[in-house]
């Protein structure tokens, strides 16, 4: 139970994350954000790191962490490129795919599968935050997938779905080799090396803009911070399918807040059908 709780907490900081992330893109560009995020989990997370002292660096952590960082990386610039081309409703319901990938990437990787009442908690998450997402015009319930084939922003989409299915088991291992707080700390402040260049390259004014906006990209950066630690240390109790499908559903936060603090009220059928899918697939992961 205690590690559905952490992934349950995992969700709601990761609504958070992002509900706050979608006020401060008006006034900063992405890069800067995402190096400002990663900043202030770094800084938050030097201190945990300090006290709780330093692991030992195996060679297996060290390929891991290569992979994980870069692929991240990876994700990050292919999620901003598909919001940027393509319509949030086209691409988002693809990430709902990356706990089906990880049916097949986490038996591979780290040797885990769900049980059958798991498995249906899965397909439940899945199939309700797609519903969320999707127009209600039956015509359209699979546009997702048929854009594909047409449309660029929705295949980064696919690509970022697909990759979170690889290095949510990256994770499982990097925790099982040091700990969920080091983990957290050496993967995220890897890939804020990595964004230096890239910030330098393509914002204008990253400084200027961050001073500008430090109280709200702090708070971007404490929620993901939290999201961090609930999800590394679920890892360590529950089955990594199970940490996923569950820190999807912060989708179902979002779609709240956006209703009674934005007033958007389209496709509110779908969106309140899609929120009873995923409680009853929440409540199936709960006692499995």
């Amino acid at each position: 139970m205690l590690g559905f709780l952490l992934a349950f907490g995992t969700a709601v900081s990761e609504a958070l994350k992002d509900i706050t992330s979608k006020h401060n893109l008006h006034h900063v560009d992405e890069y800067t954000a995402a190096f400002a995020m990663h900043l202030v989990q770094s800084l938050l997370l030097i201190p945990v790191v300090y006290f709780t002292g330093m692991e030992v660096l195996s060679t297996r952590f060290l390929w891991t962490l290569l992979a994980s960082s870069l692929l991240q990386l990876t994700v990050i610039l292919l999620y901003f490129k598909a919001i940027k081309r393509s319509e949030i409703s086209v691409t988002l319901p693809l990430i709902t795919l990356t706990p089906l990938f990880m049916l097949i990437t986490s038996p591979i990787m780290v040797g885990e599968f769900p049980n059958a009442l798991g498995l249906t908690g899965i397909v439940l998450i899945v199939i309700g935050t797609y519903i969320s997402n999707i127009s209600e015009d039956p015509k359209k319930i699979f546009e997702p997938f048929v854009s594909l084939g047409k449309n660029q922003g929705a295949r980064y989409m696919f690509g970022v779905a697909f990759i979170w299915s690889i290095t949510a088991n990256l994770d499982k291992i990097g925790v099982e080799e040091t700990s969920p707080v080091f983990w957290a700390f050496t993967k995220d402040f890897t890939i804020l090396l990595y964004l230096i260049p890239i910030l330098i390259w393509k914002s204008k004014k990253p400084l200027l803009q961050i001073r500008n906006r430090k109280g709200p990209l702090f708070m971007v950066g404490f929620f993901r911070t939290t999201s961090v630690l609930a999800h590394m240390f679920a890892l360590q109790l529950i089955l990594v399918p199970y940490v996923i499908t569950i820190k999807r559903s912060s989708a179902v936060f979002i779609i709240l807040y956006a209703f009674f603090f934005l007033n958007e009220k389209k496709n509110f059928r779908n969106r309140m059908i899609g929120i009873s899918i995923n409680l009853i697939g929440l409540f199936i992961i709960a006692i499995s």
